[in-house]
């Protein structure tokens, strides 16, 4: 089966939509998580502008990744390169030795966010290993019932320390789920973005 997959990541949904396929696939089989960011050269070589806000958005997605990973006690590895997207996709598959790659199509940031879905096509062509792509369709969320954010909200809790913490039944926002959870050191709302599936607990007494 697979031992390493290679995710491309940026910060948009469809990016985060697709590291967390690749991460559950990992875990399911056994494998390791490869996150590649790709950032193209700067046009203007006299700032540093562009470089600090591709640094801040590699950050942003990578933070997520890992954190993902960790909850499942998946392997993770993070590794950002210059050049253009499928061709860098494609040689940095054979560098790490990945044996399938991941990817969302349409993200709005980083490695789609000029050429939307033809980087995944082009990807495809040029790969040596299998790639699959994940989209976010216009409309569609990733975590789709209550029970889902609700066991998306458990594991949070249970990787933060508040295994026997008390949750409630989640409550579905515009745009996100909400479960409200409480143990003998207080109380939490756990908010789960219901396309990405980004997850973040914030204690509230």
């Amino acid at each position: 089966m697979y031992t390493h997959i290679l995710v491309p990541v940026d910060t948009s949904p469809e990016s985060m939509n697709a590291a967390s396929h690749a991460i559950r696939l990992a875990d399911a089989v056994g494998a390791s998580v490869h996150a590649l960011y790709v950032t193209r050269p700067p046009v203007d070589t006299d700032g540093d502008g562009d470089g600090e806000r591709s640094q801040s958005r590699s950050e942003r997605a990578f933070a997520d990744v890992v954190e993902r990973a960790e909850e499942r006690g998946v392997d993770v590895e993070t590794t950002i390169v210059v050049g253009e997207p499928a061709e860098s996709i494609a040689d940095f598959a054979n560098t790490c030795r990945a044996d399938l790659i991941v990817m969302g199509t349409h993200g709005r940031e980083g490695v789609d966010r000029l050429v939307n879905g033809s980087v995944a096509e082009r990807v495809g062509r040029l790969a040596s290993v299998p790639v699959t792509t994940i989209r976010l369709r216009d409309g569609e969320q990733s975590v789709r019932s209550a029970l889902e954010a609700q066991r998306i909200a458990r594991e949070k809790l249970a990787h933060t320390g508040h295994d026997d913490a008390v949750i409630e039944s989640p409550s579905r926002q515009r745009s996100a789920w909400v479960v409200r959870a409480a143990d003998d050191r207080g109380e939490y709302n756990v908010h789960i973005d219901s396309a990405s599936g980004q997850v973040k607990l914030v204690q509230v007494g």
